[in-house]
């Protein structure tokens, strides 16, 4: 049954997912606003923008705009460690559970009038999760979050540069899957799922 739906187009599956992306952003900046440091945190990003700045300008050496930076960065990132927690919750709980038991719509899909849908029978729990770890980044995001508590700024700042690329990587390729014939990107062969029009 599924096969014989129509392909989603990738106008629409990024509209749907730059919906999605907006509603998570507010429903963690709500939700973690009271945990973290509003002034820290400004104080840190105007650091950030300060020392691009200076680089810019030929004020500092590249080797002192890098420890400089990955000073500030790192910083940055502990201190907006709940923050990545938060983000972690929600993605599980909208891109995962919700979507599930919404019949592989999210609101952005239910808008853009698009579905998850299985390549053989029902949706399962674990086809969401396998998509969910891969396309809204949930892997990346609990291994990021493991480097902020847990390691050393030298490290942490090497490894997270890796996941950055990697995470962009992974979304160039799949929206080049996403205009082929089949329409299937990485997490939807993976997790055996294509995205389709809901009729």
């Amino acid at each position: 049954m599924a096969k014989e739906l129509k392909r989603a187009s990738l106008v629409r599956r990024l509209c749907a997912y730059a919906i999605d992306y907006l509603i998570v952003v507010i429903l963690v900046s709500l939700i973690s606003a009271p945990f973290i440091d509003a002034k820290k945190i400004d104080k840190l990003q105007n650091e950030s923008t300060e020392v691009i700045e200076k680089y810019q300008k030929g004020e500092i050496t590249p080797d002192e705009y890098l420890e400089r930076y990955s000073s500030v960065y790192y910083s940055l990132s502990r201190s907006t460690g709940v923050m990545t927690f938060i983000t972690i919750i929600i993605y599980i709980v909208y891109f995962v559970v919700f979507q599930l038991y919404n019949k592989g719509q999210t609101f952005g899909k239910k808008l853009m009038k698009i579905k998850v849908v299985a390549l053989d029978g029902d949706l399962s729990m674990n086809q969401m999760i396998f998509r969910a770890f891969i396309v809204n980044m949930i892997l990346l995001n609990i291994i990021n979050f493991a480097l902020i508590t847990f390691a050393p700024k030298g490290i942490y700042t090497g490894v997270s540069a890796t996941l950055s690329m990697i995470q962009y990587i992974i979304m160039f390729i799949s929206v080049i899957l996403a205009t082929t014939k089949e329409g299937r990107t990485i997490h939807d062969r993976i997790a055996h799922t294509r995205v389709v029009s809901a009729k």
